[in-house]
C-alpha cells in the first residue's frame, strides 16, 4: 500500500509472514465480527477523507478489542488524498489540497503530532517515501513525479547537496504508487493509461527517478475500458502486480490480478507470468496486500453497491517458473473496499471500505486452512475512509 480519484492509498506497509503468529481462542468479541480472539496488532492508522474535513483515526487492536489511540482523529489540513510512512515508523505523511505534512509518531502511544508542511503541491493524489527513507515522491494531478529530498528526522533537506527532481509521466488518471521494497523502481497506476514503472535511485544525489518503462504498460482490455486502479510489489521485489478493470468479459466479475516477474538486474524488463490476468472476482480489485514471505497475496474488490470481497491467491513456483493460484475461500468486506494493510505483528488483515457496513474490517489467519481469512472486527467509527496503513 496508492492514491488516486477511484482509490486514493498507498500499500506501503511490508506485511508479516501469515498464519504464524500466534494462537486464538474465543472468549467474547465486542468488535462486531463472527470469529472471537485475544490477539493484539501494532499500530494503524486510516486516512478519512470527510465531505469538507479530513481526519487520521489511529487505533490498535487490544486482547481483542479494537481501541483508539490517545487523541483520535488526528486533524488533517484540508481534503485528504493520500498518505504513507515512513521506512522507520517515526513519522506519516498526509497529501491534501493544502499540501503534504509530516506527523510525528509517539514512539510510546502511537499518537500523532502534527508538524511541518513538507510541500505546498495541493494536488499530490499519492505520496510514497521510498524504503531507502532518502525521498519522499509525490505523483500530481498534472501528471508529474516530483521527488523532494528528506533528512532522518523526516524533514525537508532544504539547503542540503541533494536536488529536488520533477519526471513526466505517461497520464495523469493518478490511482496508485507503490515502490519496490529493495527501492530500486517505482510503479504508478495510472487508469486507462496503464502502468508505469520508473527505476529508481535512492543514494542518488540528484535525479533519483530513471527514465520509465516504454511502451507503458497497457491495460488487458485496451478498448478504453480497462483501467489499472491498484498496483502493489512483491516483498522481495520479484513480482509487480497490478489490478484492473475490464480485465475479462463479464459484466460482473470482471476484476483482474496481473503479476509480472521483475529482473533483479533490470527493473524495466518485467515479464508476464503465464496465466495472468487472474479473475479477482467483482468489478475491480482497488487494494492488492501480499504477505511478507511473498507466497500468498490478498485482493481486496468492488461489487457495485454490495459488499466487497477479498480473494486470496497462493504463488507457487516450479524452478524459476511462477504462477499464481486463487483460492476458494473469498470473505466478505463492506462495500467499495479501498485499502488493506496487515499490522507489524503479523496477527491481523484489514480493510477499509469507502462504502460502509463497515468501514473498517479486520480479520485474523486461519489456522486450517491456508491463505484462508477469519473476521474479527467490524467498525464504522471512520465515516469515509480511503486509506489504511500500519505502523513499521
Amino acid at each position: 500500500m496508492n492514491f488516486g480519484k477511484w482509490a486514493r492509498l498507498l500499500f506501503a506497509a511490508i506485511p508479516l509472514l501469515a498464519g504464524c503468529a500466534g494462537f486464538w481462542d474465543a472468549p467474547t468479541n465486542s468488535s462486531g465480527g463472527t470469529t472471537a480472539t485475544t490477539l493484539s496488532s501494532g499500530n494503524f492508522y486510516i486516512l478519512n477523507k470527510g465531505t469538507t474535513a479530513s481526519q487520521i483515526y489511529g487505533f490498535s487492536i487490544v486482547s481483542g478489542k479494537l481501541t483508539a489511540l490517545s487523541g483520535s482523529p488526528y486533524v488533517v489540513t484540508g481534503v485528504a488524498f493520500s498518505i504513507a510512512p515512513d521506512p522507520t515508523g517515526s513519522f506519516l505523511y498526509v497529501s491534501s489540497t493544502a499540501g503534504v505534512f509530516i506527523y510525528t509518531i509517539n514512539s510510546t502511544t502511537g499518537a500523532l503530532t502534527q508538524g511541518a508542511q513538507i510541500s505546498q503541491d495541493t494536488i499530490a493524489e499519492a505520496i510514497a517515501v521510498d524504503p531507502g527513507g532518502a525521498w519522499l515522491v509525490e505523483a500530481l494531478g498534472t501528471g508529474v513525479l516530483n521527488a523532494i529530498p528528506i533528512t532522518s528526522t523526516g524533514a525537508f533537506d532544504n539547503g542540503g547537496t541533494r536536488v529536488e527532481q520533477q519526471m513526466v509521466m505517461g497520464g495523469i488518471q493518478v490511482q496508485q504508487m507503490v515502490f519496490a521494497p529493495n527501492h530500486t523502481f517505482l510503479a504508478v497506476a495510472l487508469g486507462s493509461l496503464g502502468t508505469q514503472v520508473f527505476p529508481f535511485t535512492s543514494s542518488a544525489v540528484s535525479s533519483p527517478i530513471g527514465n520509465a518503462l516504454t511502451p507503458t504498460i497497457n491495460p488487458t482490455n485496451t478498448a478504453n475500458t480497462g483501467a489499472a486502479i491498484a498496483v502493489s510489489v512483491d516483498p522481495q521485489s520479484r513480482f509487480l502486480y497490478i489490478g484492473e478493470t475490464a480485465a475479462f468479459s463479464s459484466t460482473t466479475n470482471s476484476g483482474g490480478l496481473r503479476a509480472f516477474s521483475v529482473s533483479a538486474a533490470n527493473p524495466l524488463a518485467v515479464t508476464e507470468l503465464s496465466g495472468s490476468p487472474y479473475a479477482s472476482g467483482g468489478t475491480g480489485p482497488h487494494a492488492i496486500q501480499p504477505n511478507a514471505a511473498g507466497d500468498y497475496v490478498y485482493v481486496a474488490s468492488w461489487q457495485g453497491s454490495s459488499d466487497g470481497l477479498i480473494t486470496p491467491f497462493q504463488v507457487s513456483s516450479s524452478g524459476s517458473t511462477y504462477k499464481l493460484t486463487a483460492l476458494s475461500n473469498t470473505i466478505a468486506t463492506g462495500i467499495e473496499p479501498f485499502g488493506m494493510a496487515e499490522d507489524n505483528l503479523g496477527h491481523f488483515m484489514l480493510a477499509v471500505n469507502g462504502g460502509g457496513s463497515p468501514t473498517l474490517n479486520g480479520y485474523i489467519f486461519d489456522t486450517t486452512t491456508v491463505g484462508k481469512l477469519d473476521l474479527t472486527h467490524a467498525d464504522s467509527t471512520a465515516s469515509s475512509p480511503i486509506a489504511i496503513v500500519a505502523a513499521p
